[in-house]
């Protein structure tokens, strides 16, 4: 073998040896910022109990985690709002009763039954039985224990009304018809309060809306109330785990009232008599007024009133429409002491840059907790404009 032979495989070797670790940096680069950008709502975790028809009530989980946005004019420019930042409890009952599954039951004769099975599905809101609309689990499970007859249900599937006929089985644990299926009429949990705009009495929390843990769907409201909370407790956001704020719901202290439940938020009307919102009042935002650089976000998050956060605002969307138009990052050192950046709960935390109400915080970044997503303040009230 030469010496010129050998230099060049040396050569080689060397360069193939550039080529994998570059290789394994620009992987190893992507995928993490593949990981980090993945996002979690704030509320992703509300709670409440599943029931099933005619049995003992059973605990399950609800999360929170549409209509074409119509965009701002010129003088929607002049909108003046009231960015508000309170950390609410809401609760609200669904329009008509969501079924989040089939189930089977023992017989007098001793078989599994499953009469609902192949005629109602997961995500199906049951709208009327016999005739009779629906507004509760309690109301179906009495109509159903005393019928003698085949029942006839209204019921909602992917925005197609539809009926069935099933036909109710006595259970032999407590010798009562059912129809084996789980329910849910309602939920609870804690959330932020964004914006009140004081000419039309008219407030928008949250940002993005509450789905149902089991069956991913949105769910219709039929009425709600949110209610002042005291926060007992904060679980700091670290890298993979999302935190949290454990609130106290005080049920008489009502702030409002819930109408909708759209992918962009909650919306409804604050009380008239209700004295405890902040008075500052800041213009609109359009997307195209929001620029990178220092921003801050309102919450109540330590309990003794409304304070404002040092935040950064890292990137704008181009498009107006989009859903996740900003991504922010908490610097304020006291948030972050507090919280380690973004946790759930803080979900609607009004930004405002520049004197103007610009967005709301919606989302956290999983593998960075400082960071997150928010929706455009535009958007968001453009759905409750738009909004069914």
């Amino acid at each position: 073998m030469t010496e010129s032979t050998s230099s060049h495989k040396k050569f080689l070797f060397v360069a193939l040896i550039i080529l994998m670790v570059s290789i394994f940096l620009y992987l190893f680069v992507n995928i993490r910022e593949y990981v980090e950008f993945q996002a979690y709502p704030y509320n992703e975790i509300f709670y409440e109990d599943a029931i099933t028809v005619n049995a003992e009530q059973h605990g399950g989980d609800f999360a929170l985690h549409l209509g074409s946005p119509k965009s701002m004019t010129a003088k929607d420019e002049q909108t003046i709002l009231i960015p508000v930042g309170i950390t609410v409890g809401v609760r609200f009952y669904t329009d008509g009763i969501m079924i989040l599954g089939t189930d089977k039951f023992s017989s007098k004769d001793g078989k599994l039954q499953s009469p609902s099975e192949g005629k109602l599905q997961s995500g199906d809101i049951l709208l009327k039985a016999n005739g009779i609309a629906m507004h509760s689990h309690s109301q179906l499970s009495e109509l159903i224990s005393t019928s003698t007859d085949c029942i006839t249900l209204e019921i909602m599937r992917d925005g197609v009304l539809m009926t069935t006929d099933i036909h109710p089985v006595v259970c032999s644990d407590d010798n009562r018809p059912k129809i084996g299926c789980w329910v849910r009429d309602s939920t609870q949990g804690i959330g932020t309060i964004t914006y009140y705009d004081p000419a039309t009495n008219r407030f928008g929390a949250l940002g993005h809306g509450i789905m149902d843990v089991d069956t991913r769907k949105l769910m219709t409201v039929r009425h709600g109330h949110v209610m002042e909370s005291h926060i007992i407790d904060v679980v700091k956001g670290k890298k993979g785990e999302p935190g949290e704020l454990i609130g106290e719901i005080k049920p008489d202290n009502v702030i409002g009232t819930i109408n909708k439940n759209t992918t962009l938020g909650l919306y409804g009307d604050i009380n008239r008599d209700y004295i405890r919102l902040p008075k500052e009042q800041f213009a609109a935002a359009r997307h195209d007024q929001i620029r990178q650089g220092p921003a801050k976000i309102f919450s109540n998050i330590e309990g003794d009133g409304i304070k404002s956060y040092d935040v950064y605002i890292e990137s704008v969307n181009e498009d107006a429409d989009a859903e996740k138009g900003l991504v922010v990052r908490i610097t304020d050192q006291g948030l972050i002491t507090r919280t380690n950046g973004i946790v759930q709960g803080m979900s609607g935390s009004p930004i405002v840059q520049n004197d103007k109400v610009i967005g709301a915080v919606t989302h956290v970044f999983v593998q960075n907790p400082l960071r997150g997503y928010g929706v455009f303040i535009e958007k968001m009230m453009d759905e409750d404009m738009v909004a069914a």
